[in-house]
């Protein structure tokens, strides 16, 4: 069957007024009919976020839940999703990789599962963040090859903190197996990172949070982290856009440094996420407050920030107000992030012959008016 969409498309390289049509799941034309138009809706690719903890009701944490999560994801533009688990017992991650592989041979009711996200357990306790100190673990091969066993390939993307020891082989034991290594929560110094990208590292989680600033010696300014991973070419970098983890001004400053074409933007939302504002509870049972257009708090310790309640439409919104084209944040939101997990063959782009998965947004606000994964509706 046939579908057809009009509307402002969000093409890789420019906006036009047109036409998109999708047909068994993919799409079969784009016609350009005119320049974008003030009041038109925008047409653009389906949001891929491969980083959060939560969304609506639900927690990542089980596997009822992440289908939950799989048919709520639409009416927030996400059309591919990675769930992410925080560390937790080690019993519960092979639990929870399993539990995804298992999901992803079903059939789900919205957004594609494309895998799982372990941010840890490879973790220094030194940036450790809101994280649970008890569940982190030394680097080692030994568990790597636990983990890699029961995801039998469903384990897409594992954030660890490229200093601690053993860390460059756990990364090259996992870039062989062909999962996507982040370096997060770190203290590592440039010199470190920079092995670490030769090790096969080219992911940063959630740039400028868990990350120490710039040091000084003999009153001279030093070279830190961030400017090591900035300069790097071949590394894509997380941006939580919610005005509160990333001020608006570095957002800016990592647009120019680095370019839309390299930003991953995600939401490390919590569960709750979309629903009002009161206590929730993290899969390690810690309490947590959320407040919308804010952040989540840890209950017992408010100054610690364990997520955000960002949805990937509001984050559109606040892209374009950060400065960014609609292009840029349309590349932000779905074709980077493919990219990293190894999927853009299939999506993340308005392309012929991609799969059909298009969100349709408000022009001035971020509501989301139809959502499609693999041209069937779910919003």
């Amino acid at each position: 069957m046939k579908n057809l969409l009009s509307g402002n498309l969000v093409l890789p390289d420019r906006v036009v007024y047109g036409q998109l049509e999708f047909d068994e799941g993919y799409i079969s034309r784009i016609e350009e009919l005119d320049v974008e138009q003030e009041n038109a809706d925008w047409i653009l690719p389906g949001f891929i976020d491969l980083h959060f903890h939560g969304l609506g009701h639900w927690g990542c944490k089980e596997a009822d839940s992440i289908r939950k999560i799989a048919g709520f994801a639409p009416s927030t533009g996400v059309t591919s999703f990675c769930p992410t688990l925080a560390p937790t017992c080690w019993e519960e991650q092979l639990g929870f990789l399993r539990d995804v592989k298992a999901l992803q041979q079903q059939e789900l009711p919205g957004a594609e599962l494309v895998g799982a996200h372990l941010e840890g357990p490879f973790i220094n306790p030194r940036c450790k963040g809101g994280m649970d100190a008890q569940w982190l673990q030394s680097c080692s091969v030994s568990k790597v090859e636990e983990l890699l066993e029961a995801a039998d390939g469903s384990l897409k993307l594992i954030t660890l903190s490229p200093e601690l020891p053993g860390a460059l082989e756990v990364i090259r034991r996992l870039t062989a197996a062909g999962v996507t290594v982040s370096a997060g929560h770190t203290a590592c110094a440039p010199k470190d990172f920079s092995a670490a990208v030769e090790a096969g590292i080219h992911h940063v989680c959630h740039l400028f949070d868990t990350f120490e600033g710039r040091r000084t010696e003999g009153g001279v300014t030093q070279v830190s982290l961030l400017d090591v991973i900035m300069l790097e070419d071949t590394v894509k970098v997380e941006l939580i856009p919610d005005g509160f983890h990333v001020p608006p001004e570095l957002v800016r400053l990592t647009r120019q440094a680095v370019g839309a074409r390299r930003i991953i933007i995600i939401t490390d939302a919590m569960q709750g996420t979309g629903l009002p504002d009161r206590e929730y509870r993290m899969g390690d049972g810690r309490k947590f407050t959320l407040v919308n257009g804010e952040v989540c708090r840890l209950s017992d310790d408010p100054a610690i920030i364990v997520g955000s309640c960002l949805t990937m439409n509001q984050a559109f919104v606040n892209l374009l107000g950060f400065g960014f084209t609609a292009v840029e944040a349309a590349h932000a939101l779905a074709a980077t992030a493919a990219e990293a997990l190894k999927i853009d063959h299939a999506t993340g782009k308005i392309q012929c012959g991609l799969r059909a998965d298009i969100v349709q947004l408000d022009r001035h606000s971020p509501k989301v008016k139809a959502c499609y994964v693999k041209g069937i509706r779910h919003a």
